[in-house]
């Protein structure tokens, strides 16, 4: 038996670190949003055993991968004796991008394999399943919006009222997580905190005053480093971006439009110089998963 889903990128709306904590993570709040660019998950029954395939150079496909890890944890944790998979995965989202592209993959093979391996587990248990593997994990199986505290793993759904355009671009290098935690110095930077107002302007659909509070504490640290992401964002409010930000730890850039044509025009100006996208904010789940694991259990 197979079974085919696609698992799509986030961005980062707002990003507040509050402190580290004595566990070594981040206390932090973010706004999360999925947006229309995808991965494709094929997962086929075996007998036993794990075997990820991928073709995009330099994924792993051993167990350092999450989604393999994710099959590997559900397998534990149901003693899911005679149970196995192989799961065929075609990347689209860049890696080390800050899209979330590995966390969404290991929450649709947790999503998947529920359905496939027929394990009857709900929602909810899959959730705190998925707080194991990392924690941007638990977001991919809560809702297309969501606000994060915690590590990031505590969730609280939002609706925003419309869809807006989403203008990736991704410059070529990938931005490592644990880097840019690593080398953040919290009290050297005066901060504000405007999740409350990102959440208000996000549910009025309101995307030039969203666009003019969207902020992220990792971006000056990144910006720093790699000083091509301050050269994007110049390039996407120079192309009439409401609003332009770093996603997490990037390295992607996002603008967000309201109008889709000044979306494309931006893209087709900027594609000569990076990997650009244009997506639109997802609203439901509906969009990307088939009804037979939606409707599941």
């Amino acid at each position: 038996m197979k079974l085919t889903l696609k698992t799509p990128a986030k961005i980062n709306l707002g990003l507040h670190i509050h402190r580290k904590r004595r566990d070594g993570y981040h206390e932090l709040e973010t706004l999360l949003q999925m947006v229309s660019l995808y991965d494709e998950l094929e997962l086929e029954s075996l007998a036993s055993g794990i075997e990820l395939e991928c073709g995009t150079p330099g994924i792993p496909t051993d167990d350092t991968n999450l989604a393999y890890r994710a099959a590997h944890l559900l397998q534990k944790t149901c003693k899911a004796g005679g149970r196995g998979v192989r799961i065929r995965l075609k990347k689209k989202i860049p890696s080390g991008a800050g899209l979330g592209g590995g966390s969404g993959n290991a929450a649709g093979v947790l999503l998947g394999l529920n359905r496939l391996w027929d394990l009857k587990m709900s929602r909810s248990h899959l959730v705190s399943l998925a707080a194991e593997l990392g924690s941007d994990v638990p977001f991919f199986l809560t809702a297309p919006c969501a606000l994060g505290t915690g590590r990031g793993e505590r969730l609280e759904p939002l609706t925003p009222s419309s869809k807006f355009q989403v203008l990736l671009v991704f410059p070529g290098f990938p931005v490592a997580t644990s880097w840019a935690y690593q080398n953040l110095k919290l009290k050297l930077t005066k901060r504000e905190n405007n999740i409350s107002i990102l959440r208000k302007f996000l549910s009025q659909s309101d995307v030039a005053r969203l666009g003019s509070r969207l902020y992220n504490d990792l971006e000056p640290l990144v910006i720093q480093r790699f000083p091509e992401i301050q050269v994007i964002k110049d390039q996407l409010k120079a192309h009439k971006a409401e609003g332009v930000l770093l996603s997490g730890s990037g390295s992607t850039v996002f603008g967000i439009f309201d109008d889709p044509e000044q979306a494309k025009t931006a893209c087709a100006e900027l594609k000569g110089d990076w990997e650009c996208i244009v997506t639109e904010t997802v609203v439901s789940f509906s969009e990307f998963l088939p009804e037979k694991v939606l409707a599941y259990p």
